[in-house]
């Protein structure tokens, strides 16, 4: 066992504890009481571990803490992790926190308090061990992931421009692998103008916007790979009010998804030729929305970021791979203000959001948050 590993073995029952305590607390993003008392312990574990606490408190959504261990050296680390889940009030009474094997279960143990513990507990390992050649770890909890980060993205940058590493706290995949890339997400929404009539009677003098969306919904359809790792997906149609009703207005939504940023323009100049047309005479179509969170694009920093912490997981004993996923997550952010980002660094788990199967693999938490620790203490040797 490397030291990491012993001194955070050590801590192991003390994390499942409070493990337990965050996942048997309802804290879905608009329970902004839930998620305060979440925010409130997870505060009080960062004081008791030694570090300077900033509040940012919210009246929307649950309040968020920011985290500061000071050393004497020069690197500035910063981890990502949030408080908040997708489940609903009463999940965590009906599907408490358990163990099943090798296997710990309830709702939001994966995604992601098992995550931000790790952070914790990486920070309290490295100061228990003596080392101090870093400038500041910082850890960042926020409480509005799930629905895009609409608030925190915007603090983002007055605590994680120049620092030297953004290190987000997903969970590992079910595999172990890191995250190296996310894709950028978009939202667009087609909405296409007819004219109404009656179906029946005189339905040559309508427009049937119904109609024409169809067709502008194949042509979007097919724009699948129209750039390497783009996909598009027409999520959600609404059109016409009666079936006696030639249709005078139809929308559609639409998700996307790109691997690189310079990717956006040519595909809204192809969605945008696309609704050009006029497939159904006496219709127009027009667009809106855009890419609401950028590509995590794998850099030549975040490439040397992949392989110190390939390097520190060979020294504590294990391999470990890295990926790039099609979901987004506040990496996305944090890489689009030019910091190294890897993802993907909170224990072994899967099944997010499927409250009955949501899971972290018990075996890796020791390994993984050594992992973490001893990646912080490599970046700021370098």
């Amino acid at each position: 066992m490397s030291d990491f590993q012993t001194i955070i073995a050590g801590m192991l029952d003390e994390y499942l504890r409070d493990l337990e305590t965050l996942v048997n607390t309802d804290c879905g993003t608009h329970n902004k009481a839930g998620v305060d008392a979440v925010t409130r312990y997870v505060r009080e574990r960062m004081r008791a571990f030694g570090a300077e606490v900033i509040d940012f408190p919210q009246e929307k959504f649950g309040d968020m803490v920011y985290a500061r261990w000071r050393g004497r050296g020069r690197a500035r680390i910063v981890m990502i992790g949030h408080l908040d889940t997708v489940y609903a009030d009463g999940t965590a009474a009906q599907l408490p926190f358990h163990r099943l094997g090798s296997r710990l279960k309830g709702p939001g143990v994966n995604d992601m308090k098992s995550g931000v513990l790790s952070g914790l507990y990486a920070a309290r390992a490295i100061v228990q061990a003596g080392f101090d050649q870093f400038a500041e770890i910082g850890l960042f909890c926020n409480s509005e992931e799930e629905v895009g980060s609409p608030v925190s993205r915007e603090l983002y940058p007055q605590f994680v421009r120049g620092a030297d590493a953004a290190l987000v706290l997903e969970p590992a995949r079910e595999n172990g692998a890191i995250v190296s890339a996310r894709k950028g997400v978009g939202h667009y929404k087609i909405t296409v103008h007819g004219k109404s009539a009656h179906a029946g009677v005189e339905p040559e003098k309508g427009a049937n916007a119904n109609l024409a969306l169809a067709h502008h919904i194949i042509a979007f359809q097919g724009l699948n790979g129209f750039l390497p790792g783009l996909t598009v997906n027409v999520g959600v149609v609404r059109g016409g009010t009666r079936p006696n009703v030639v249709s005078e207005t139809a929308i559609a939504e639409v998700d996307v998804r790109i691997v690189r940023a310079s990717d956006a323009a040519p595909l809204e100049q192809a969605m945008r030729e696309i609704l050009a047309r006029e497939v159904v005479p006496g219709t127009r179509a027009e667009l809106s929305g855009g890419i609401s969170n950028p590509p995590m694009e794998k850099t030549e920093a975040t490439a040397r970021l992949v392989e110190l912490a390939k390097q520190a997981a060979r020294e504590l004993g294990f391999e470990i791979e890295d990926v790039a996923t099609g979901g987004g997550s506040d990496g996305n952010y944090t890489a689009a203000l030019g910091v190294p980002t890897l993802d993907g660094l909170g224990p072994v788990g899967g099944r997010g959001h499927n409250a009955l199967e949501e899971y972290v693999d018990a075996n890796s938490i020791v390994p993984r948050t050594a992992l973490l620790a001893k990646l912080i203490v490599t970046i700021a040797r370098q």
